[in-house]
């Protein structure tokens, strides 16, 4: 385990290395990402002036929402952007070279691609989990279940990539499928938790753990909730359990395509 550990780490680093010799296209892909992403934040705030608070939801609350689920997304998809590369990966025959790796052969995936823009998500989303930190006068323990959060939400999120990606074992053309899944998991996370009731609430929380990265975790530090935490906390590491076998008998269904090629 530690030595899976490291060496994603170390490749974690050789990544960041390479991608930075770029320095301009590095910073100005960083910043468009900041940048487009408080659009977001712009719309939000005008909806909710214009009709007023919706389920108990204000605006430094949606700057949490949207903090929260950036920081996630940016986290995995700067550091394992090759979940998001296994439908190419797949039908292009070059998952063969990860088959002949000692590495464990998730871990040698992921972090087989650097994504650069999902830093400018990372930088977003920090800025903005300090201004729902100001705005609502958070306390120190307050903070550190925000950093508690970071860190359930990052994992359900991984989860649920993992989980959705792995799906490209049994299709063909498995880019349009994937990319689908993945749009169905992340576009509910960006709408306030007042959104959804009822039974789509149930839904966007158990059978798609949308809610688990932006909407509870805003809740359970504006409300203190410890059974909210509770829930998330089981629930992730279900999901990260649930993805892992997904992904192990999604790989048995690997056929190589023989197209006599190791590269990308």
């Amino acid at each position: 385990m530690m030595k899976e550990l490291y060496f994603a780490l170390y490749a974690i680093k050789k990544n960041i290395q390479s991608s930075a010799k770029l320095r301009t296209s590095f910073l100005m892909n960083i910043f468009g990402v900041a940048v487009n992403n408080t659009a977001f934040i712009i719309l939000w705030g005008f909806f909710v002036k214009s009709v007023g608070i919706i389920g108990g939801w204000t605006v430094a609350d949606i700057i949490g929402l949207q903090g929260f689920v950036a920081l996630c997304f940016g986290i995995v998809f700067s550091t394992a952007d090759g979940i998001r590369k296994l439908a190419n990966y797949t039908a292009s025959g070059s998952f063969d070279r990860f088959m002949l790796s000692p590495k464990n052969l998730l871990v040698r995936i992921a972090t087989s691609s650097f994504g650069v823009s999902a830093l400018g998500d990372i930088v977003f989303g920090i800025v903005c989990l300090g201004i729902f930190a100001f705005l609502i006068n958070a306390t120190i323990y307050q903070i550190l279940l925000i950093i508690l959060l970071v860190i359930i939400s990052t994992i359900v999120f991984l989860a649920a990539a993992i989980a959705i990606y792995s799906t490209s074992f049994y299709f063909t053309d498995s880019s349009s499928v994937t990319d689908s899944l993945f749009e169905l998991f992340l576009t509910p996370s960006l709408f306030h938790g007042g959104a959804f009731q009822g039974v789509m609430r149930f839904i966007f929380t158990f059978a798609i753990p949308s809610l688990l990265i932006g909407a509870l975790p805003v809740e359970i530090v504006r409300d203190i909730s410890l059974g909210k935490l509770l829930l998330v906390s089981v629930l992730a590491i279900f999901w990260f359990v649930v993805s892992i076998n997904i992904f192990n008998r999604a790989v048995k269904k690997y056929e190589s395509s023989n197209f006599m090629t190791f590269g990308n």
